[in-house]
């Protein structure tokens, strides 16, 4: 039989050995005390793969704070090509415009006239039909018809002389259908194309002169 002091050692070893297993169980449950005494569970631990935030999946997606994207390795590779060479419509249309200006005003004859005439003479007529057809092409363009005298006569007297026969003129291509805007000038005898003091000469410079607008 166990005397009474050495129950009593053995209940207070005991109950020591029970105190200690208790604390050790507390232990495990970690607590983080902050500096005004409250306490704060700590952060929860994924254990799974980690997410990125939001800054690193940007970052991702726009490439910045890593390594550009879409390039080679090797930047003798990489041609840097910018648009292809293109001519503008607008373009396109004006040398084609000019193009037909162009072929259309070598196809205009100028008119010539007997002395101190201004009616039109029968080979005169034939080139004014032969220009007719050329303008019907293009309608569009404004038609100056300038007329010129020789050099004999007064300059105010050439000067009505001359827009009679650019006037003449007109009237004749009007009336076989033209539709372009029609304007006519004199010049008397201030522009001759040839300057000889005989009647070639003189014929050379009783003209009706046809130009096209913007033609050279």
């Amino acid at each position: 039989m166990m005397s009474g002091s050495r129950r009593l050692l053995y209940c207070i070893g005991i109950a020591g050995l029970v105190g200690m297993l208790a604390l050790g169980g507390c232990s495990t449950k970690s607590v983080v005390s902050m500096t005004s005494g409250t306490e704060v569970a700590p952060a929860k631990v994924e254990t799974g793969p980690s997410k990125p935030s939001g800054e690193a999946r940007a970052k991702a997606d726009t490439g910045v704070g890593g390594p550009p994207t879409g390039f080679s390795k090797s930047p003798k590779d990489e041609a840097v090509k910018g648009p292809p060479t293109m001519v503008a419509k607008a373009d396109e249309a004006e040398i084609a415009a000019r193009r037909a200006r162009e072929a259309a005003q070598k196809q205009l004859a100028d008119i010539y006239f007997a002395f101190d005439k201004w009616a039109l003479t029968t080979e005169g007529k034939k080139n004014l039909t032969q220009s007719a057809e050329a303008l019907k092409q293009v309608s569009n363009l404004k038609l100056l018809i300038e007329g010129h005298c020789d050099e004999r006569g007064s300059r105010e007297y050439n000067l009505v002389l001359g827009e009679k026969r650019a006037k003449e003129t007109e009237r004749f291509l009007l009336g076989l259908g033209i539709r372009n805007a029609v304007a006519v000038t004199s010049y008397g005898k201030e522009r001759p194309v040839c300057t000889e003091h005989e009647e070639s000469c003189y014929w050379k410079n009783r003209r009706a002169h046809l130009v096209l607008e913007g033609a050279k």
